[in-house]
């Protein structure tokens, strides 16, 4: 009897890890991406202070420093990609998609057109 219910508790445990892993679901791999530059307006080259950094799928917001110089840490899902949005008053705000970040190597120039 006592061998019986040994047994039997091993199976139920057995069963129960087996279910417990058929349920869970992969985990997306995700890693952290640093991203910096300068951003400045396309005709004067003056650097632009407080210009709105947006990552669309990150849900991250970060702001220009007074020289026009930015950097955002991402948490970023690799098979899935992103869009980081500039934005100011005044500029026509760019878009930047993943692909086009992972081409440019080093820190960003970003030029925008006054409207």
């Amino acid at each position: 009897m006592k061998c019986f219910i040994t047994y039997f508790t091993i199976v139920f445990f057995m069963i129960l890890s087996v279910s417990v892993k058929a349920g869970e679901l992969p985990k997306p791999s995700v890693k952290t991406v640093m991203i910096s530059g300068k951003i400045q307006d396309a005709k004067s080259n003056e650097l632009l202070a407080g210009v709105k950094i947006e990552c669309e799928n990150c849900q991250k917001v970060v702001y220009s420093d007074l020289s026009g110089r930015f950097f955002i840490y991402l948490q970023v899902n690799t098979q899935q990609d992103f869009k980081i949005e500039f934005s100011q008053v005044g500029y026509s705000s760019k878009t930047i998609d993943s692909k086009a970040l992972s081409v440019s190597a080093g820190n960003l120039e970003i030029n925008l057109d006054a409207e």
